[in-house]
Parts: C-alpha cells; sequence; structure tokens
C-alpha cells in the first residue's frame, strides 16, 4: 500500500472533500459501468451512485484502506441495483394483477357488495332457531334426508319441516335484499 493511498484515506476519513473527489474520479466509471449490468436507466444509476458515495461519506472515518472503500462501493451499488430490480418485480406483478381483474374500482365494489351480502346471509342463518340451523346446515352439506334424520335421530317428516321452515323464513328475510341485487345487475 503506497503513501498516497494511505494519504488518501486518511485525508477522507477527516473529511477532506478533496480526498472524497478523488476516490469518486478513481470509482465513478468503473461503478457506473458495473450498475449497467443491473439497470439500463442512465438517471437511475446516477440515482444509484450517489446515494453509494453520500453513504461512504457517512461511514468515512470507518474505513482504513482503499481497496475497502472499493469493495463498499460496489457492495453498496449491488445492492441497490437489485433492490430496485425486486421492486420493479413487485410493481409488475402488483401490475398484471390489476388487469387481471379487470376494472380496479368495479373489482373492489364487486367484493364490498359480496362481503355485504355475505353478512346479511350469515345473519339471517344464525336468527334460525338451532334445530332448523343445524339441518339446514347439514343439508347444504350434501346430506341426504335420511341421513340427517337418522344423525340427528329425528323422524325425515322432522327434517322437511325444519328445512322448509328455515327456507321460508330465510326467504322472507332476504327478499329486500334480492330485490335490490336484481336491480344492481
Amino acid at each position: 500500500m503506497g503513501n498516497e493511498e494511505v494519504d488518501i484515506i486518511l485525508e477522507f476519513a477527516r473529511g477532506e472533500e478533496k480526498a472524497f473527489r478523488v476516490l469518486y474520479d478513481r470509482y465513478a466509471v468503473a461503478l457506473r459501468y458495473f450498475a449497467a449490468k443491473y439497470v439500463s436507466d442512465e438517471n437511475v444509476i446516477e440515482d444509484i451512485l450517489q446515494d453509494a458515495f453520500v453513504a461512504l461519506w457517512e461511514k468515512r472515518t470507518e474505513f482504513r484502506v482503499e481497496n475497502a472503500v472499493k469493495a463498499y462501493l460496489y457492495k453498496v451499488v449491488r445492492h441497490d441495483c437489485l433492490n430496485l430490480i425486486r421492486h420493479k418485480q413487485v410493481e409488475n406483478k402488483y401490475a398484471e394483477k390489476i388487469l387481471q381483474e379487470g376494472d380496479e374500482a368495479e373489482s373492489f365494489l364487486d367484493q364490498i357488495l359480496e362481503s355485504e351480502i355475505f353478512q346479511v346471509l350469515l345473519t339471517v342463518f344464525d336468527e334460525l332457531s338451532p334445530a332448523c340451523k343445524e339441518v339446514y346446515r347439514m343439508s347444504l352439506n350434501g346430506d341426504s334426508h335420511e341421513e340427517i334424520a337418522r344423525k340427528l335421530n329425528i323422524s325425515i317428516n322432522t327434517v322437511k319441516k325444519h328445512k322448509n321452515n328455515a327456507n321460508h323464513y330465510m326467504k322472507e328475510r332476504l327478499k329486500n335484499v334480492l330485490s335490490i341485487l336484481l336491480w344492481i345487475s
């Protein structure tokens, strides 16, 4: 390690702007070329370099040899380039998702409407008597009248009665909701 290199690092550590300029002039071109391997936009590359040299300046007291400065700069530039690439990939995935879903506002409103309808259905279902609710739930799960009667130890006619009562009650409670849905669509 030559005296000039030691002097530059010592001056740089003391905050000498002239030493900083020497380091910038030595490494900026190579770092620009290095960053171009990851990023094609010249303005973005300049921002990355500027950020790297600002970070270097902030840590200037930590360096004892010029090779450490050089290694640090390459590491920061690479890290920033990779972060930028990752960020762009996330943006692209999000944009694709939005395009696939169609119009964002319409999709958002559809999701709200679906959630509200689900909440109304759940509320009305919870208003059923426990026996009607159990029979209806089992029926929705695909159990036949015979299976429900056997599992609950009740007659098939009782199963039909509970199911009929549940259907009638829910139809009556939801008729306004159904009218609104037909009007909206």
